[in-house]
């Protein structure tokens, strides 16, 4: 009795026009879905969007702009001539394409204008009190003791007579206590977010002197590598002309784009061209023609059509990301191809005939797989990831396209140019000799796999998870250690750091909220970066002055009297004698503690208009008519419910809480996702073979092959990630057909030696299908970037795991107490 898909064959080859009718009209729907598709190239695409730790870290990178500055980080022993090649670097920058702003100091403009705003002068108290927040307080009770006072009026003393210089000699009476360089330092850090010093014209450098650094804005995001790719190799030009002794070293969002984009375009060329000259090698050596690969082709194209058009008329917006892995997905849908042409060549007859008994053989067992996997990926609608949803619906349009294409067209195809009778008896004679090996040596094969199985096992609850996308970076080996060395000396990175970011309708309301996460960070006990210390709000400067006034009792500024008057440092010129200052000398000190002159107000309209605002730039923001301003801290990942509980308006990034959370949605979707596609998959396979010893061995391929995989990637020490989470339900795919093959296949026969024979032609098929798939997968192990390495060994344990059971295990198990048994 003819079966459906013969059926179908017969009805095709009386209607030659209609099946090219319908793959042009199909075809043509899907070219029109594809043009309306919007590509997306944001990796947040991929990622939960009702999540709101993503929600904020997509507001928060859009709203800082300190995330995207390159930072060029110069490193020399001799301090004068760092000095010039800082000089140096930032000349030439400046007449650079692609530059908006180069920091290499705190801007001279910008330092007068914080002079004349910000410092003390004879009858201006300077804007202290309007900065005198809970962290200045203490920094400033920290300093009202003997000890600091000596070491300070020691240092007055000494520039007196030329060792410090003049500087020092003209602020010390009017500041013993070194009020306005607590507003100075602030400034110093405000202007990097490096926490160093600076030398005496404003050049940012490391505590121990031998790193300085520079900060450029370029005017294109780090996302056009084109662009940035370009601007890398000017930007190197100019570094080279440093001279001897001073070693540059570039990192920043930019700097990792193009590095991404360089090894990911060297390791593309190196598999594409490896992966096409494996898979052109093995279909000429196992069917000596090429027709096969024709047909195989045209079936996964067509699939990808499918997945692409229905994407474009369901949604009309795709992640660029999501297509990629999509694409990857569908080499599952090339064995349906395969196994038609592998069979197809280990016949004898006319090519029509071949063709009819081909799709006989393999259209079931081939449905039935399809069905199998169509069902498991589906399951990824019900993921946390909402890339992995469109990916499901491109998933299931493309294997069911490339499965349809395959059982109409390519019998079609195949019986007007298909490959020579018995082309693929080569390799099938392997899969019968490997299967006479297997029977001779079917117990302690069966001893030896259980065995493996099992310690492979025991290392499965071990296996890691890794959220962290950075480290599925490709950056290179130079970018990360200049990475290392500029964390290590500065004792901090921006991206590894906490990020609040908080808004108003207007400049004065952000402010305000800015200066109450500033607060409760301080009332955690965190460091901080924050527009807040130089620039509070009105009422926050009101509520500044008046903490002074009460700091500053009339108790406490005599005893501060009482200290200056009677604290003395050895006199230069008189041996044995103590030099003290005069009381008459501080008396503008006095009145500024007392605030005989209460100062200006910090107008931030104002200020805007002032070179001091090219310093606060980075950190406020204005967008579609809000005001943004952007804080730094060091805060631990456990504290983020205390942060968000004190500022629930605040949107807040940490890189370790965010990691955190997509380590829990990989696990979810591992377990519930994985359980729920096993149920759909046992219930085709009862419905399909009503056996649950045949439901079982259809399943030693994929839960054997899981087990092995993960196991081995817990010894080699390979965790999962975003990305071969995907490629486990790739090989889970794999699996599952290759024992589907087998079980329908045996079934199928109607003797020991009919089934030696169709499983013969079966294991040719799966044989076939899983060396093009390691052939196409497996040279991405071959590959430097991380993500595309992680692919490649997980394809590859997981192909081979898959492959290994099933041709070892799989027939054995039918075999015994089976229906054919002799």
């Amino acid at each position: 009795m003819r079966g459906p898909f013969e059926q179908l064959f017969d009805f095709l080859n009386r209607r030659p026009l209609l099946l090219p009718v319908v793959v042009v009209l199909l075809l043509v729907a899907a070219v029109i879905g594809a043009l309306r598709i919007d590509f997306e190239e944001d990796v947040f695409a991929l990622l939960p969007r009702d999540e709101p730790l993503v929600s904020e870290a997509q507001l928060a990178i859009k709203r800082y702009r300190g995330l995207e500055r390159i930072v060029v980080a110069l490193e020399c022993d001799e301090p004068a001539k760092l000095a010039a090649a800082v000089d140096q670097v930032d000349a030439a920058l400046r007449k650079l394409e692609g530059i908006r702003e180069v920091v290499s100091r705190i801007d001279q403009a910008a330092q007068q204008d914080i002079a004349e705003l910000y410092m003390s002068k004879a009858g201006d108290p300077g804007k202290t009190p309007l900065l005198f927040d809970e962290a200045m307080q203490a920094q400033v009770e920290a300093r009202l003791n003997a000890d600091w006072y000596r070491q300070a009026l020691q240092a007055y003393v000494d520039g007196q007579a030329g060792a410090e210089g003049i500087k020092i000699v003209k602020t010390f009476p009017a500041d013993p206590f070194g009020f306005d360089g607590l507003t100075l330092r602030r400034f110093e850090k405000l202007n990097s977010g490096f926490a160093g010093k600076s030398d005496a014209q404003g050049r940012i450098l490391s505590a121990d002197g031998r790193l300085a650094i520079l900060l450029v804005e370029a005017d294109f995001p780090s996302s056009n590598t084109g662009k940035g790719r370009a601007f890398m190799v000017t930007l190197e030009d100019a570094l080279a002309e440093l001279p001897e002794g001073v070693t540059p070293h570039v990192i920043g969002a930019h700097r990792s784009s193009v590095d991404n984009a360089e090894v990911l375009r060297t390791d593309m060329h190196l598999t594409i061209a490896t992966s096409v000259i494996a898979i052109l090698l093995l279909f000429l050596l196992a069917f000596r023609a090429l027709t096969p690969i024709l047909v195989t082709l045209l079936s996964v194209g067509f699939g990808f059509a499918m997945a692409l058009g229905s994407q474009g008329l369901v949604h009309g917006e795709l992640s660029a990301i999501t297509a990629g892995f999509a694409a990857v997905l569908l080499g599952i849908a090339v064995d349906y191809g395969i196994h038609l042409v592998t069979t197809y060549g280990s016949l004898d007859g006319e090519r029509e005939e071949r063709a009819r008994l081909a799709i006989r053989h393999v259209g079931r067992p081939g449905f039935v797989a399809m069905l199998t996997t169509v069902a498991a990926v589906a399951m990824l609608r019900l993921s946390e990831f909402d890339g992995l949803h469109q990916l499901a619906e491109m998933a299931v349009a493309g294997i069911a396209g490339s499965l349809a294409f395959a059982f109409t067209a390519g019998p079609q195809l195949l019986r007007r140019m298909g490959p020579k009778p018995r082309a693929a008896m080569a390799i099938a004679g392997v899969v019968g000799a490997v299967q006479r090996g297997r029977r001779r040596l079917r117990w302690l094969l069966l001893g030896v796999m259980g065995a493996i199985t099992l310690v492979l096992a025991a290392f499965v609850p071990s296996v890691g998870f890794d959220g962290d996308v950075l480290n599925l970076d490709g950056k290179s080996e130079q970018t990360r250690a200049s990475e290392t060395l500029v964390a290590q000396t500065f004792g901090q990175e921006t991206l590894s750091r906490t990020l609040v970011v908080v808004g108003g309708n207007e400049l004065e309301q952000a402010l305000r909220q800015n200066d109450l996460a500033a607060h409760d960070l301080h009332a955690m006990g965190a460091k901080y970066e924050s527009a807040a210390w130089v620039l509070p709000a009105l009422q926050t400067q009101r509520d500044n002055v008046a903490r002074w006034r009460r700091f500053w009792s009339e108790q406490r500024i005599e005893q501060v009297r009482r200290l200056v008057t009677e604290t003395g440092v050895p006199h230069p010129n008189q041996p044995g004698q103590l030099l003290k200052m005069k009381e008459s000398r501080l008396q503008g000190f006095f009145d500024k503690l007392k605030l005989v002159n209460e100062p200006q107000p910090l107008d931030a309209a104002q200020l805007k208009q002032r070179p001091v605002w090219l310093l606060l730039g980075n950190f406020i923001s204005e967008q579609d008519g809000r005001w943004y301003i952007g804080t730094t801290a060091q805060l631990d990942a456990s504290r983020m419910g205390e942060l968000k509980a004190r500022q629930p308006a605040a949107v807040v990034l940490n890189k370790a809480a965010f990691v955190g959370r997509m380590v829990q949605f990989i696990q979810h979707d591992l377990l519930y996702v994985g359980g729920i596609s096993l149920l759909l998959v046992l219930v085709v396979l009862w419905q399909t073979f009503r056996n649950p010893r045949e439901v079982a061995i259809a399943l030693v391929p994929v839960a054997g092959g899981m087990a092995w995989t993960l196991g081995l990637m817990s010894l080699i020490g390979i965790p999962f990630n975003i990305i071969n989470t995907l490629v486990t339900v790739f090989i889970a795919g794999l699996g599952i057909d290759y024992g589907i093959f087998f079980v329908q296949t045996y079934r199928g026969s109607d003797s020991r030696e009919h089934a030696d024979e169709r499983l013969k032609h079966a294991g040719a098929g799966v044989l076939v299908a899983a060396l093009t798939t390691l052939f196409g997968f497996g040279p991405l192990a071959l590959a430097q970037h991380p993500a595309l390495f992680s692919v490649g060994v997980t394809t590859a344990l997981g192909v081979t795991s898959a492959l290994v059971l099933t041709l070892a295990v799989v027939p054995t198990l039918l075999e015994m107490r089976g229906r054919h048994e002799s």
